[in-house]
């Protein structure tokens, strides 16, 4: 291995990082081959598909390797070729195809959004951003296809991608941990982290770093009780014809918060269940449950959905 080639580090974020035994099962395959058998992907000198290799090489460099170069344009096409790859693997951990689906989406829209710098690119008109925001949902709805997830999975996927990679700024090293499955945080916080002002970073960082601390369970439902107070205080304001207007532009922001409640509720019943196993196992305490649950759903049929096609839904992706 003669030739240096560069390493991205943001590249290199994006390739599920290998354990010391898979490590070093894929050093010994390279000795016991003599070469490569796969080339190294390269784009502009800049490795884009194997790190792995070439770090390996950097030890054995009487072993011969060929290079192959990508015909990409940009830094993002590059990021979506990683992710795409790398979402092609079996063996991803939920924490890391969320990652990568977040970082692909992104990248794709900066590809998508740039026509030109802050100089020379000409003021767009209402037309073309229109075809821009119908292009981005649909470049959102290919990659849940291609993932077999819903499109606003895809876009709360761009939220963790950026809170991660924020947090990784923060506390450097996190990123891996995070991606590993060794940290086992919340998604949430992270997309929490990636909308919060720079005042909640440290607190909110703290709740990533220590996910195991909870408050103490009286504490909890005091705090509880006072938001649920708060919140059927609070008098209810008419939009404006222009608060409207801003709020259908937010759309997915709505999005990602209905689906930080659910994610909520749905946390907080496992604790419950969990710290008491026999609203599930005893029938008199299950029925109860149950009779909760049906009034959620009769308020979910009180506004128009259609409860046999979520039915449906669940049990195609469960099959």
């Amino acid at each position: 291995m003669t030739q240096t080639l560069h390493i991205d580090p943001e590249f290199k974020a994006q390739i599920p990082p290998l354990t010391q035994e898979e490590r070093k099962q894929l050093e010994e395959n390279i000795l016991a081959e003599g070469e490569l058998l796969a080339p190294i992907l390269v784009w502009n000198g800049t490795i884009v598909d194997g790190h792995n290799r070439y770090e390996i090489l950097q030890s054995h460099p009487e072993i011969p390797c060929s290079i192959r170069d990508l015909e990409l344009e940009t830094r993002d096409e590059v990021l979506v070729w990683i992710c795409k790859h790398q979402l092609g693997r079996r063996n991803l951990t939920p924490e890391q195809k969320k990652f990568l689906m977040g970082k692909q989406y992104g990248a794709e829209k900066q590809a998508d959004g740039f026509h030109g710098n802050q100089h020379t690119r000409p003021v767009p008109s209402a037309g073309a951003q229109n075809e821009h925001q119908q292009t981005s949902e649909k470049t959102c709805e290919r990659i849940a296809r291609e993932n077999h997830v819903s499109a606003s999975a895809v876009r709360r996927a761009a939220l963790f991608a950026a809170g991660v990679d924020l947090a990784e700024e923060l506390c450097p090293g996190i990123r891996q941990r995070v991606l590993s499955g060794d940290l086992k945080a919340p998604d949430a916080l992270f997309e929490r982290l990636a909308k919060a002002r720079p005042a909640d970073y440290d607190a909110l960082l703290e709740q990533i770093k220590n996910p195991q601390s909870r408050a103490k369970p009286a504490a909890k439902q005091k705090l509880f009780q006072k938001e649920k107070n708060a919140l059927s205080s609070q008098p209810l304001t008419p939009y404006s014809s222009e608060s409207r207007s801003a709020l259908l532009e937010e759309t997915s922001s709505v999005y990602s918060q209905l689906a930080d409640i659910s994610t909520a509720m749905q946390e907080r019943w496992n604790t419950i269940f969990k710290q008491m196993p026999t609203l599930l196992t005893s029938p008199e305490q299950r029925k109860e449950v149950q009779a909760i649950f049906e009034r959620h759903l009769a308020y979910l049929a009180s506004l128009g959905f259609d409860l046999s096609v979520m039915t449906e839904s669940k049990g195609e992706q469960s099959a």
